[in-house]
């Protein structure tokens, strides 16, 4: 069978067509493009790169070898003292010369054991403290890789919605040509038409320099200056269930802010205990042997050598200690309420990003959709005038656009819940 049309109803069409296939390309399905792999950066990898190669984490190893130079230090003991005595000689009368003169050599050291553990327990606990600080970082300069790399995707997919207004705005063009041609639209309308694609064509501008500037952040962050990939490669809808607040709540003993309080803590108890056992004299041992020269008799000496005073020595920083033990659990506690208040506050955002996003996706954007097939028709028939479809269409695009945003929101509410709590806060949907 063959079918004849008037060129009036086949560009009619044809215009028809080309706006159904705009909007399907305007689906949140369709903003996932194929990529080369050799200019595709996954999130994976771009973590990866991070905590290999972030300038600001290579500082640990060197924060780690000095420690370690410390607890050595904290270990070594106190060097015995060797110590020569010459009496009775160089005198007068029968002490004149070597006669009479007596040779004591003697070593001396100090009991101190008990003290150089303690000051190795402080090493140690400050090398914990390192530890800590290493994985702080590790997390922030992670996170922040997280978010370069969503803002990066989210830039991409706005360019890609960005192409789709411009093919729509091209087709206003063309189709108001030929309405302008046949006498059936003003002038005053292609002039706004082509003025309309003008200004997108400067969104889709203005979305490359931020796809070029979002790339270079993320490429620093593993200190590439010229980034080897042009794209990054993933979607931003969260389509997972989230675990419930109380649950989240539970985790916040996961939080490495709180472990590094926990590390100072141990520090300071460390100290506690070093600052203790400093409070008593340190006992100094002394052994030798003397020589007799008028009898060129031997004999073995000993002594035991104190500090005379009161027993404790260091209770002013025995009182400086506890008082920042303290503090530390004053401090501890105001930090678990700041994070308690701070996952609700993400917790809350997140919902609401999913809401909205759910009731776009779902409710609005198909209905724009059709409505702007019906506007096309009615435009098509006389019954629409040029303004009234461009606002249809405008609006098309700012829910496809409020919809990224809301998708971009969430994934960035995601990461920041999942930085305080140390967990995936996803579970996939049964």
């Amino acid at each position: 069978m063959t079918l004849f049309f008037t060129s009036d109803k086949r560009r009619h069409l044809t215009f028809t067509m080309l706006l159904v296939l705009a909007i399907l390309l305007l689906s949140p399905l369709s903003v996932i493009a194929a990529a080369n792999k050799s200019t595709t950066l996954s999130l994976a990898e771009a973590i990866s790169k991070t905590f290999q190669h972030n300038p600001d984490l290579a500082s640990f190893q060197f924060q780690k070898k000095a420690q370690q130079g410390r607890l050595v230090q904290a270990g070594l003991s106190a060097k015995p003292e060797v110590t020569i005595v010459l009496e009775d000689a160089l005198g007068n009368g029968d002490l004149e010369g070597f006669d009479s003169a007596q040779t004591t050599l003697s070593v001396n050291w100090v009991l101190e054991q008990a003290l150089r553990q303690k000051r190795t327990q402080v090493a140690i606990a400050n090398q914990g403290l390192i530890d800590s600080d290493q994985l702080i970082k590790q997390l922030d300069v992670g996170t922040q890789t997280a978010r370069y790399f969503l803002q990066t995707l989210a830039f991409q997919e706005g360019a890609l919605l960005a192409d789709k207004a411009i093919y729509l705005a091209d087709a206003m063009v063309k189709e108001t040509k030929k309405r302008t041609n046949s006498g059936k639209a003003s002038l005053a309308e292609l002039y706004r038409a082509e003025a309309e694609l003008a200004q997108r064509q400067l969104i889709r501008e203005d979305s490359k320099h931020e796809i070029d500037a979002s790339i270079r952040l993320l490429s620093a962050q593993w200190g590439e200056t010229v980034p080897m990939f042009t794209k990054v490669a993933g979607k931003l809808t969260l389509a997972e269930k989230i675990i419930s607040f109380e649950e989240l709540k539970q985790q916040l003993n996961n939080n490495l802010n709180l472990n590094r309080f926990l590390s100072l803590q141990r520090i300071k108890e460390a100290e506690l205990k070093l600052a203790e056992e400093q409070k008593d004299p340190l006992w100094r041992i002394q052994t030798g042997l003397r020589h007799d020269q008028s009898t060129g008799d031997y004999s073995l000496i000993a002594g035991l050598s104190l500090p005379f005073g009161g027993n404790n020595q260091n209770q002013g920083r025995i009182a400086e200690v506890n008082a920042q033990l303290e503090q530390q659990h004053v401090e501890t506690t105001a930090l678990r309420i700041r994070l308690e208040t701070a996952l609700f506050v993400y917790y809350k955002k997140l919902e609401h990003s999913q809401h909205v996003a759910e009731i776009l996706s779902t409710n609005v954007i198909p209905r724009l959709e059709k409505a702007l097939l019906e506007s096309r028709k009615a435009y098509e028939t006389g019954k629409y005038s040029y303004l009234e479809l461009k606002v249809l269409q405008t609006e098309l695009l700012d829910a496809q656009l409020n919809l990224l945003e809301n998708n971009l929101a969430s994934q960035l509410n995601k990461i920041e819940i999942e930085r305080l709590t140390g967990v995936q806060i996803t579970t996939p949907d049964q």
